[in-house]
């Protein structure tokens, strides 16, 4: 989720943390599209954490599948979801600094935007589900 480059004396700098557009949309539409803004509750900026995990999970395992010869049957509660899951949470957690205040400004960002991507069904189309 982010663009580097290394400088003439071969340190690699780090931009645009947490800033992919796709799992920028992955987590908008989830949440608003969805309308799940309920799970944000009282604490959005803590919960979104939650979000990024499962967004960055999903898109894991997606990718990991397009590898294989023959895909396999694993549903997103099984363990390498779960995992991948736990390893972003705890990376998330462990941030600090620029880091930090680059995914809270991402999350910021998130909470701005999203309630504009919001669903909205006509009457008839709730009565049909």
């Amino acid at each position: 989720m982010h663009s580097h480059h290394f400088d003439a004396g071969g340190i690699l700098h780090t931009h645009q943390r947490f800033n992919h557009p796709f799992i920028k949309h992955i987590i908008i539409h989830f949440i608003w599209y969805f309308r799940y803004e309920i799970f944000l509750r009282d604490a959005p900026l803590e919960t979104l954490n939650y979000v990024i995990a499962m967004a960055g999970a999903a898109v894991h395992c997606v990718l990991l599948e397009q590898q294989m010869d023959s895909p396999s049957v694993d549903p997103f509660t099984g363990l390498a979801h779960y995992n991948k899951f736990i390893e972003i949470i705890n990376a998330l957690a462990a941030l600090e600094g620029e880091d930090k205040a680059a995914l809270e400004a991402f999350k910021v960002d998130i909470c701005e935007v999203g309630p504009s991507q919001r669903h909205t069904q006509p009457d008839n189309e709730a009565e049909e589900w």
